[in-house]
């Protein structure tokens, strides 16, 4: 009774306390300088310049984001209170609808290159030579304020600049989704960055190829020859030279800080709402984004489950072998595969062990997922048959049944049923577990939703529609996988009836035998 006294006094001074006003916020002094940051929360990419560069202040506040709209949202909630980015990375109108602005400018511009592999001279030189010449006859600067100086990039397009060529492909790996630098709509890549190496393409006589990476995933694909070259404004650091080459710059860019607009116009939540619809969904059909995203994740976790299955069935079998060699291989698998993470395993399998082997990146997904789902279920069926009691085994082999006639009418059976509700939630872990795939440039699901979140700078629609389409797809799984144990136990009862008449009159025979011994 004391402490129920206690408890309602703490929560009565809670509420008290939740009750209080709070003090009203003070407007935000005005910055003009890295001088004004003195003691305010300065937010920046996780793993950019800007986040090196700000490392060396002790009187601010640095919080690190994986992504500008991650930023840009804390920076509207007031959780911070500058972002620091690239002059380029959010456009005017993108600005204006998310009531943010620029406070003032970097004094240092910083020059922009792309990088290539070490090694790689030739293309190295020679689109260093084309950029040079596009920089000598002032086209550079051309190119670039027509892609800059706009209001909205986004609605610009690259001029038709003849046939492609036919030659050997440049693959190049995009790490940026932001006009004006390089964006893509539909399946075409739009932007600054892919207007050069266009023009380039056709100089040196070889078509462009993009994929979209994450700039860590870039690096690995560049440094395994799976691309040639990176976009995305990378900057040219003493650091990035010891394990890149670059070109020659094609242009330069500053550091903006950006801050919340104050006297900006706020919608009300129903447009904010119609707004987000438009601007994630229906803007340049983004919904294609999401379904195209929805079946490369469909594609690999079904072939994934379908072949891991197949896989684990076959571990376990040699991890049940009467040969110590094959049972202590399976056992070694086993472990491997539970000790790695599986980000790690995928990027193992993408980068190093199939990377000069032309498998495609889905290819090699469902084989690592395969072989990850394989040394998990392969314990849960050991697990599951060994839970078959001896005697109704030892009692199908008396019958006169053979071993794979027990193992298949009696020990299958009960081994399925125990086993199903562990595998179900395995599966489920699976298809979830397939958000990676984009750090191999695999547009699945989830990638989907960091394009359009890129695009528009929303951190919350894309992420609820991917969130409810997971949740969609593991109940649907769940619910197939429970349909599938109960046809296939109907099916068996009614194929066997027969076997089961002529089995309950051994049985009896059985045992009457063994009773009047």
């Amino acid at each position: 009774m004391k402490m129920n006294k206690l408890y309602i006094l703490f929560l009565a001074l809670c509420l008290v306390g939740c009750a209080k006003k709070q003090p009203e916020k003070l407007p935000m002094k005005e910055l003009h300088s890295e001088a004004d940051l003195t003691g305010l929360r300065v937010g920046v990419q996780t793993g950019s310049t800007y986040d090196l560069h700000l490392s060396s202040r002790n009187n601010i506040v640095k919080m690190g984001y994986n992504s500008v709209s991650d930023a840009l949202l804390a920076l509207s909630q007031g959780k911070l209170d500058v972002f620091v980015d690239d002059e380029s990375s959010i456009p005017l109108d993108e600005q204006k609808r998310l009531g943010i602005k620029v406070a003032f400018y970097g004094d240092e511009a910083i020059p922009c290159a792309f990088p290539l592999r070490k090694g790689d001279n030739g293309l190295r030189d020679s689109l260093s030579h084309f950029i040079d010449s596009l920089n000598a006859t002032g086209e550079m600067k051309e190119i670039h304020d027509k892609w800059f100086l706009n209001e909205t990039p986004s609605q610009l397009r690259i001029p038709d600049l003849g046939p492609e060529p036919t030659g050997k492909p440049i693959l190049v790996g995009a790490v940026s989704e932001l006009p004006p630098l390089s964006f893509h709509v539909a399946s075409d890549w739009q932007g600054f960055e892919p207007e050069v190496l266009q023009r380039f393409g056709r100089y040196a006589g070889r078509p462009v190829k993009f994929e979209h990476y994450p700039l860590t995933s870039a690096i690995s694909a560049l440094q395994s020859n799976k691309i040639h070259i990176i976009i995305g404004g990378i900057f040219i650091t003493e650091e990035r030279q010891k394990t890149m080459d670059f070109t020659s710059s094609h242009f330069s860019v500053r550091a903006a800080y950006y801050v919340k607009d104050e006297n900006g116009q706020t919608a009300s939540f129903g447009n904010k709402l119609k707004d987000m619809f438009y601007n994630n969904l229906v803007v340049e059909d983004r919904w294609k984004y999401i379904t195209d995203g929805l079946w490369e994740t469909v594609k690999i976790s079904l072939f994934s489950l379908l072949l891991g299955t197949l896989f684990g069935a076959g571990v376990c079998a040699l991890r049940m072998s009467r040969s110590k060699g094959l049972s202590k291989i399976a056992k070694i698998y086993i472990d491997l595969m539970r000790g790695i993470p599986m980000l790690v395993f995928l990027m193992i399998m993408f980068y190093v062990i199939f990377s000069k082997t032309g498998l495609g990146g889905t290819a090699i997904a469902v084989l690592a997922f395969a072989m990850n789902f394989a040394a998990y279920v392969s314990e849960m069926f050991r697990t599951s048959i060994q839970s078959v009691s001896k005697g109704q085994i030892e009692a199908g082999l008396a019958l006169g049944l053979t071993k794979w006639q027990t193992f298949w009418h009696i020990t299958a059976p009960q081994a399925v049923k125990s086993v199903m509700p562990v595998y179900k939630g395995e599966a489920v872990s699976l298809v979830k577990n397939t958000s990676i795939v984009g750090y191999i440039a695999i547009q699945d699901l989830t990638r989907a939703s960091d394009i359009i979140r890129t695009r528009t700078f929303d951190a919350f629609f894309p992420l609820l529609i991917v969130t409810i389409i997971y949740f969609i797809l593991a109940w649907l799984l769940g619910k197939a996988l429970d349909l599938i144990v109960k046809s296939k136990k109907t099916t068996k009862n009614d194929h066997h009836k027969p076997f089961d008449k002529d089995l309950l009159r051994s049985r009896r025979f059985y045992t009457s035998g063994v009773e009047r011994r």
